[in-house]
């Protein structure tokens, strides 16, 4: 970011000192103009944006723009002082950014938000180290994903190779909100996502998220060493053993299905047209997870999101389980392939796969569907259009025709 402020305070320069040519001025005064303006815009840019968070986030409530507050219900978001007054233990944050008007407006608004333990970072290098030397363990991290040397994206792929941080809530904060760097920052193991400038509620939102996740996932690890089952609404409360961590494998495109959701709502409306959902069902994962080790099911449903990633394109493509197995694939491709191919190439997988004795799986999958360009509702109109178009598929079991396109 810092380098961004230099290059606008250079282009305010470079235009003083034109200007005063073009006016008459002497070359040193038209040189000094450019010294002055040019320093004064690179402080007043960042200081404006700073002061445009604080204010939007006293006068403006989160919206379906902002990201989404709950994936598949946006407008659901409780207003900041409610969320205040019903707020836990705050969490330890780690804030990395380069930019040092961040660092300082994180902790400003993280406070308001009731979240006052954040430690600040400049860069990858010094983040790694400050969670290599401490003896606290954060519960949340915000990396900013442009900065010189490390960049944000390759900082999160080396925190998820620490075991202490493999399920950690890890919160994106960046001005680029492209695909390929939203994708790129889903696939390494970020969570969530916020474009600078951002407001208090947005942060606070996105805070709160990681929170309640933080208390769920506690609530169900304890629930397990006691030998019980937990009521609890956790992310990774799955309906089989085996799918926990599935993101952390050997497949960089496979994602949580919460991280599934946000990717698709926070993709920018401008290059949604070319993203389009796929839903791979298995028939007979049920009798798999009953014969099979935990190490053979979740080889296999590796083995079947590998297989998808490699027809599709791993670096076009973020998928997601969902509790029942149901693989829901996301690619960026004007010309997607159709269903039927990507069900031959996942089957041919399956059959290579030790899938237990006994057993066959079919798989059968339906799309591809189109986003739709509104954000509100977009994650679960999409997955829920693709996976009925998955069981129409089931029903017609391996028909001649594939199951056709659906534009939302």
């Amino acid at each position: 970011m810092i380098v961004a402020y230099i290059m606008i305070g250079s282009i305010a320069g470079v235009l003083a000192f034109a200007v005063a040519l073009f006016l008459g001025a002497s070359f040193w005064l038209a040189f000094g103009l450019y010294a002055l303006v040019g320093t004064v815009a690179m402080i007043l840019v960042p200081t404006a944006g700073m002061l445009a968070g604080v204010l939007m986030g006293r006068n403006k409530a989160p919206t379906s723009e902002d990201g989404p507050i709950d994936a598949d219900n946006p407008g659901s978001a409780e207003p900041l002082a409610i969320q205040q007054d019903t707020a836990e233990a705050s969490m330890r944050i780690l804030a990395v950014d380069d930019d040092p008007f961040i660092l300082e407006l994180v902790p400003m608004l993280s406070e308001k938000a009731g979240f006052s333990e954040v430690t600040p970072a400049s860069s990858g290098e010094q983040a790694l180290e400050i969670l290599r030397k401490s003896d606290v363990t954060f519960d949340c991290l915000l990396l900013d994903i442009s900065m010189p040397g490390m960049d944000g994206v390759e900082l999160c792929r080396r925190i998820r190779q620490n075991s202490k941080y493999r399920e950690t809530p890890i919160i994106m904060l960046t001005a680029m909100r492209d695909m390929a760097s939203m994708g790129d920052a889903y696939r390494t193991g970020a969570t969530d996502y916020i474009t600078k400038p951002f407001d208090i509620d947005a942060l606070a939102a996105r805070l709160r998220l990681a929170q309640e996740a933080i208390s769920a996932k506690r609530v169900s690890e304890s629930a397990t060493e006691e030998g019980t089952e937990s009521n609890s609404t956790a992310v990774s409360n799955h309906e089989f053993e085996g799918l926990d961590g599935l993101r952390l494998g050997e497949v960089e495109s496979l994602v949580d299905h919460t991280v599934f959701s946000n990717y698709l709502t926070q993709l920018p409306r401008k290059e949604v047209d070319g993203v389009h959902v796929f839903a791979a069902t298995l028939d007979g994962i049920e009798a798999v997870h009953t014969h099979s080790s935990p190490r053979q099911f979740a080889a296999l449903l590796n083995g079947v999101a590998a297989a998808a990633a490699n027809c599709l394109g791993t670096d076009q493509t973020v998928m997601a389980y969902t509790d029942n197995a149901t693989l829901l694939i996301a690619t960026n491709s004007e010309n997607p392939t159709p269903a039927i191919d990507i069900e031959k190439q996942l089957q041919v997988k399956i059959s290579e796969t030790d899938a237990g004795e006994g057993t066959e799986v079919k798989v059968l999958v339906g799309g591809p569907v189109q986003l739709q360009r509104s954000t509100a509702g977009r994650a679960r109109m999409a997955t829920d259009n693709v996976i009925a178009l998955a069981k129409r598929r089931s029903r017609n079991k391996y028909g001649n025709q594939a199951v056709g396109m659906s534009r939302r």
